[in-house]
């Protein structure tokens, strides 16, 4: 059994660093589709909601929707995904 250091080596492409840096910005109708379902953070400069989903070329090339926080990450295939995946990943902020 692989450990989760392993996994996330040989896995589907998923390393975190690459991921964040090939971080790119929702296109304007995706971040309306976002916030429109309520995925976003209150941590603006001003207060103002941020969008909380996210997408990113993984090292092996695939577009990934991701959403996050310190303790748990969602990587998924379409946006719909993410936006679903979003429930579980703000109870764990």
């Amino acid at each position: 059994m692989k450990n989760f250091k392993e996994f996330l080596k040989e896995g589907p492409g998923f390393d975190y660093k690459t991921m964040k840096k090939n971080r790119k910005s929702l296109d304007p109708e995706e971040r309306e589709k976002a916030i429109k379902a309520g995925c976003t953070w209150s941590e603006g400069p001003n207060g103002e909601k941020q969008c909380a989903i996210w997408k990113t070329t993984t090292k092996s090339g695939k577009l990934k929707y991701c959403c996050n926080t310190h303790r748990a990450i969602a990587i998924k295939d379409t946006l719909a995904a993410a936006i679903k995946a979003f429930d579980f990943i703000k109870t764990t902020g």
